[in-house]
């Protein structure tokens, strides 16, 4: 059997596979199929609207309007392309190295290329959807700002198909490289070399703002657009992308058909180079991860012995008022996350990002000493917080139910009930959330030079959303489990995943309009006259922003209590 034959064959069994999982789920489910259906909708239209607007802005700006529009673009898929490499090198990873079928599947008459390629164009799949969803009100936007007919979306979809494909097979190559080479010594220097590289760019981040507004705005211009640069390096294939967006803009069909045969053909490649690389190494780094397991877990457990965990033990317990039972989930708990690099991994970076961006606001440009800018800016960073915390727990607390998997019944015959468990995790999950978001908005506060009273009203706000927004993720988790998928991309990406995600969203969009009142109050009316009533319509607003978090957190969670507390839940596995 060739290698294109049996790839095909296993496409064709997983695509009936999706068949009847999406009839069964239309059939079964059609409320929440509708539900999905319309939100979605919405959101296409208003991603639509507003990028519009927003294009329709940029473009009308006198002398640099066509300039900042085109860096937009180029910087819009470079960051598309980064993320869907490390979204495909997540879901391709775990499907290659850390599911239990492959090792029934690897013994099966079939190539290993066609099981890399298969489970590559899989990861794609499940990693792109999302990215095609989001860019299609986009590039409906850019036709209308460029006054494109019909053609420019023929002309655009192809590339951004062979940006997705090239995209997911780097992300194998880089994958199956780290598997098969990596030593456990690599990872020091190259944390010295991430540390060289933020400590060279302290000077970006200190730069004062007056001294771009001080020459002309030419030199400003391209003072500020001198970091983008890396975004249009030409070997790049985000910025062949962006050069068929603006040749089809334009109306240049020759350039717009070169820039789309250079994307096809080296998708083509890149096929190619995962077939020989996968033919290669892929069995070899396969076996060194299995080999590779029962070593790893005598080198971690051979420091234990020396320890005094008892010592510690017990005074963690004393502190977290636990009995031995809710202190031994715990730590079970944080030290899957420690064994997780894709988890710390995925959230180092996001709370890093955040920490940086939260430490330099006053460098954004705005006058920070208008009441209005300082009002709009802090609550825009208190709207990016909770979508981040939203990401997080969506793509990392919605599953952690469904991953207990086939040892959920462990967890039944245990000391401590399943709903004890659910409880434990809430506990955890949404504790060390919470304290990571206050700390985040308090440095924010204090970067933007915020009174007392406001930093203090924002922590309590993103504390109740942190654990509003954890609730919910669990809860769900827990009334729509799916014991059987190990990989968390695919628990996240079932209908579960996605209402979740929905009512996230509503979460967040109704508690940042019940925050944004008093200041909207405070600004329409005279500081001196608002300043008693203030404070009440602060207290009001997050005495309506608790009321909202037992509405979205709460009830699922009691909904998710009581069906854990029934022995009939354990008939899902």
């Amino acid at each position: 059997m060739t290698t294109a034959s049996a790839t095909w064959l296993l496409a064709r069994t997983h695509g009936r596979m999706l068949r009847h999982k999406l009839r069964f789920g239309m059939r079964e489910n059609k409320l929440l199929s509708l539900t999905v259906g319309a939100f979605l909708g919405l959101y296409s239209l208003a991603a639509y609207l507003l990028v519009g607007r927003g294009l329709e802005f940029i473009m009308n700006l006198p002398l640099i309007g066509p300039l900042l529009t085109e860096r937009l673009v180029f910087l819009l898929f470079f960051f598309f392309f980064v993320m869907l490499v490390i979204s495909n090198a997540t879901i391709t990873g775990m499907s290659l190295f850390r599911r239990k079928d492959m090792e029934w599947q690897i013994a099966l008459p079939l190539p290993s290329c066609s099981l890399v390629l298969w489970k590559t164009l899989e990861g794609m799949l499940l990693a792109s959807w999302g990215l095609l969803l989001l860019c299609t009100p986009i590039l409906l936007a850019l036709a209308q700002a460029y006054k494109a007919d019909a053609k420019f979306m023929l002309a655009v979809l192809p590339a951004l198909l062979a940006l997705v494909t090239i995209a997911a097979n780097v992300s194998t190559w880089v994958l199956i490289a780290l598997v098969r080479w990596s030593k456990r010594w690599m990872w020091k220097p190259l944390l010295a070399v991430v540390v060289l590289m933020l400590i060279q760019t302290l000077p970006i981040w200190h730069s004062s703002v007056e001294s771009l507004n001080s020459g002309d705005l030419s030199a400003s211009l391209n003072q500020i657009l001198r970091h983008t640069e890396i975004c249009m390096h030409p070997l790049l294939p985000s910025s062949w992308v962006a050069e068929t967006i603006q040749a089809a803009g334009r109306g240049t069909v020759e350039r717009t058909l070169f820039f789309n045969l250079v994307l096809f053909a080296n998708a083509l490649m890149s096929i190619l180079i995962t077939n020989w690389i996968a033919g290669t190494f892929y069995y070899a780094a396969w076996n060194r991860i299995m080999s590779a397991a029962p070593g790893a877990v005598s080198k971690v457990k051979a420091p234990v012995s020396h320890a005094k965990p008892g010592r510690l033990s017990h005074w963690l317990r004393r502190v977290l008022a636990l009995d031995r039972a809710s202190y031994a989930l715990l730590v079970k708990e944080v030290r899957t996350f420690l064994r997780e690099p894709v988890q710390w991994g995925q959230s180092a970076i996001i709370f890093g990002l955040l920490l940086i961006y939260s430490m330099n606001l006053r460098k954004l440009g705005y006058d920070l000493q208008s009441p209005f800018w300082v009002t709009v800016v802090s609550h825009l960073n208190l709207l990016v917080c909770c979508l981040a915390l939203s990401t997080l727990t969506t793509r990392f607390i919605y599953p952690q139910f469904s991953l207990e998997g086939q040892r959920m019944w462990i967890l039944g015959l245990s000391p401590l009930p399943l709903h004890r468990v659910l409880a434990l995790k809430l506990r955890l999950s949404a504790s060390v959330l919470a304290l990571v978001m206050v700390t985040l908005v308090v440095v924010s506060g204090i970067s933007l030079g915020l009174p007392g009273q406001r930093i203090l009203y924002f922590s309590a706000s993103i504390l109740m959303l942190s654990y509003g927004l954890t609730s919910l993720a669990l809860s769900l988790g827990a009334l729509v489990p799916n014991f059987r998928e190990s990989n968390p991309a695919r628990i996240v990406s079932g209908f579960g995943g996605t209402v979740c995600l929905i009512a996230s969203f509503v979460y967040i969009v109704g508690s940042m309009v019940l925050l944004l009142i008093p200041s909207w109050q405070n600004l329409r009316q005279d500081a001196v006259a608002m300043a008693g009533n203030n404070g009440k319509l602060e207290l009001a607003a997050l005495v309506g922003l608790a009321v909202l978090t037992v509405a979205f957190g709460g009830i699922p969670y009691f909904f998710a209590k009581k069906q854990t507390k029934n022995l009939e839940y354990l008939r899902h596995l």
